[in-house]
């Protein structure tokens, strides 16, 4: 089931909401200028342009997600309820965040998006949100650490050198279960 079904306030300058069909482009722009923004600071994790399918996939699944500003779109970023290619098959219930990117001019709405993210797994019963970053960003690295993230793994298997962390949002189930 998708996190958001329809646009919800963000901030009070900006709604979240699930990207439309015929937005492909607009997602992916915002996709290219955070990886050419990286890759003008020698870090090259993301291709300059993801495929369109990936994108129009993401968006019949109700996964990826714009943010709007008063002028137009300003962040954009995928949550899903799996990611086995990474993660494997796992029982904990998760949100999985992926390709959040932030427009140069909103810089700084990334970690209220993580929070929102975490406040919407809080929400729907899930116990972790788990992100997977490039093992070669040191500061994006950090920047989940201080988020409250954990790194959990360094998967060998990985397309790419990535590094897997995974923040607690809830007690277990099985932990709520067990109480008096």
């Amino acid at each position: 089931m998708p996190i958001l079904a329809g646009p919800e306030p963000l901030t009070p300058e900006a709604t979240i909401r699930p990207a439309r069909t015929g937005e492909e482009d607009v997602v992916l722009d915002l996709l290219a200028e955070a990886a050419a923004w990286l890759a003008v600071r020698g870090i090259h994790q993301w291709p300059q342009r993801f495929p369109v399918d990936s994108v129009r996939h993401q968006i019949r699944a109700g996964e990826a997600l714009l943010i709007v500003g008063p002028g137009g779109p300003i962040a954009t970023c995928v949550v899903s309820e799996s990611d086995p290619e990474l993660w494997g098959e796992t029982m904990d219930p998760a949100y999985y965040l992926g390709r959040l990117a932030v427009a140069r001019k909103a810089a700084g709405l990334g970690i209220r998006i993580v929070g929102w993210v975490g406040e919407k797994a809080t929400a729907h019963h899930k116990t972790f949100v788990r992100v997977a970053t490039t093992r070669d960003n040191p500061a994006l690295r950090g920047y989940y650490e201080h988020a409250g993230f954990e790194h959990v793994a360094d998967p060998p298997e990985a397309k790419w050198p990535t590094s897997l962390y995974e923040k607690r949002v809830t007690e277990s189930r099985q932990a709520q279960d067990l109480r008096p």
